[in-house]
């Protein structure tokens, strides 16, 4: 059987008339994707995308919780130039949802997969410092429990 690129099946899909409305309302998110990229500021919308709109109501996953409370400070603003671009958003919400997509190939190569991450010698040394200047406590056995695994 030959490859087939996804676009051409996809297009084939979009003829149908069973699948016409999927298409449709896909076709409007990607615009309306569009325009967010242009009217929000783009420190915040490079770090956030539409998740979905709904009878007027749209959402916005965020990446992290500091760029959804700059998003809630400017969801005024960003209704208003919604409806100027001649969508009917009646309401935005805000939802957070990490991307991990957004994490280069250079930052999983340095930092090796969760769970896996490597202390430094510098990072050893300031541990072991803190540790004999601790007095007896939780912390202070985390600490020296750590040092041992990593000796062993």
């Amino acid at each position: 059987m030959t490859a087939r690129k996804i676009n051409f099946y996809l297009g084939a899909l979009s003829t149908m008339p069973a699948h016409q409305r999927l298409f449709d309302h896909m076709d409007k998110l990607t615009a309306m994707q569009r325009v967010f990229m242009e009217i929000a500021p783009p420190q915040l919308a490079q770090r956030c995308t539409l998740g979905g709109f709904f009878e007027g109501n749209l959402t916005l996953c965020a990446y992290n919780g500091a760029i959804a409370a700059k998003l809630r400070q400017i969801l005024p603003s960003l209704l208003l130039k919604f409806r100027v671009r001649g969508y009917e958003v009646t309401a935005i919400r805000v939802t957070v949802q990490a991307n991990y997509r957004s994490i280069t190939g250079r930052e999983l190569a340095a930092n090796g997969p969760a769970g896996k991450r490597q202390i430094g010698q510098a990072g050893m040394k300031s541990l072991v410092g803190l540790a004999a200047g601790l007095p007896r406590s939780p912390l202070k056995s985390a600490i020296e429990s750590l040092l041992k695994k990593k000796n062993e």
